[in-house]
């Protein structure tokens, strides 16, 4: 007997396969072009130049890294030739926890570059090693996804050492990298702190919910209504702020658990054979991905926001994750 649900399976493969171009990924786009115009523009010269790059940041799950990656994306099929004559590209490393400058150029090598490291190497030789591959290979920049992590939270030395390292790497004289740092807000003080760096490096903020700002309010609704036609499914009934401010509160006023959550509520809707959804149907997905009690949410009671902060939402969304296949 098969454990996979086909019908349920493509159901959530379908909105999945959905992006939802947010006003914030036009922001994000002009950075890209601005970052790589610059280099081809510089690189076209034939001399010896330092590489731009964009500082993304903002709370987590507000979708940075489903932007980042869906431009990568954009920038790596092979449609933007740079004055090398090989196609643009841009490899992608996540920083999985804490680690060292040294760990960060195996990490670089084996899995931006798919270069295995070989027995034991000194920190130079394996960042030296990234750059011959690099250039080898025609990757003109890397993208570090939760930069934050590679910070020392002490040592202040250590910082400026890490700080210098990717100004290094922006300035190389014999292939200069561009580069996307991205993570949670607090990646601005560490890059704020080394001047010549931060004014290398073009921000781009990614906000959380704030339905005091009508533009938000109209969003929510906007990305609502697409996500139930992508599902067959009417969402008129729910149309209303004081819905939105449930759905808010429930993910946190992340955009991220947003969508999450409505790709769950309109599978949870198209599997029991409904035309429209309803709170129910949000409910349900909500206590199965937190693990309260069913039926016990802000959809469900009537003065919720006494019984639900919206960080607290977040970290129960967090603990609660790697329960939830995804």
């Amino acid at each position: 007997m098969s454990f996979v649900n086909t019908k349920t399976a493509q159901a959530f493969a379908d909105l999945r396969d959905a992006h939802y171009a947010f006003p914030r990924a036009q922001r994000l786009r002009e950075g890209f072009e601005w970052m790589l115009t610059d280099y081809w523009s510089k690189a076209s010269l034939g001399r010896r130049f330092e590489a731009r790059g964009l500082l993304v940041t903002g709370p987590s799950r507000t979708g940075k890294s489903a932007d980042i990656e869906h431009l990568l994306a954009e920038v790596n099929n092979g449609e933007t030739t740079m004055p090398d004559g090989r196609p643009a590209k841009i490899v992608s490393v996540m920083l999985a926890g804490t680690m060292t400058w040294k760990d960060l150029g195996v990490d670089t090598l084996r899995e931006g570059l798919r270069f295995p490291t070989r027995g034991k190497m000194t920190q130079t030789e394996i960042w030296d090693m990234v750059g011959f591959q690099a250039r080898a290979q025609g990757v003109h920049g890397i993208h570090y996804d939760e930069c934050q992590h590679i910070f020392p939270r002490k040592s202040n030395e250590g910082r400026a050492m890490i700080l210098d390292s990717f100004k290094s790497l922006l300035k190389n004289p014999d292939w200069p990298l561009m580069l996307v740092l991205s993570g949670v807000d607090e990646l601005v003080r560490h890059i704020a702190s080394e001047e010549q760096l931060a004014y290398l490096l073009r921000p781009v903020h990614f906000d959380e919910i704030s339905l005091q700002r009508t533009e938000d309010q109209q969003e929510v609704n906007t990305l609502c209504f697409a996500y139930a036609d992508k599902a067959g499914l009417d969402f008129s009934s729910l149309s209303t702020l004081d819905f939105f401010r449930r759905l808010a509160c429930a993910c946190g006023n992340r955009w991220g658990l947003v969508i999450e959550l409505l790709i769950d509520a309109c599978v949870g809707a198209r599997n029991a054979a409904d035309t429209a959804l309803k709170s129910e149907h949000f409910c349900t997905a909500f206590t199965a991905r937190t693990g309260l009690a069913q039926g016990y949410s802000p959809f469900s009671i009537e003065n919720f926001e006494p019984l639900f902060k919206g960080e607290k939402m977040f970290e129960l969304w967090e603990n609660n994750r790697l329960a939830v296949p995804r």
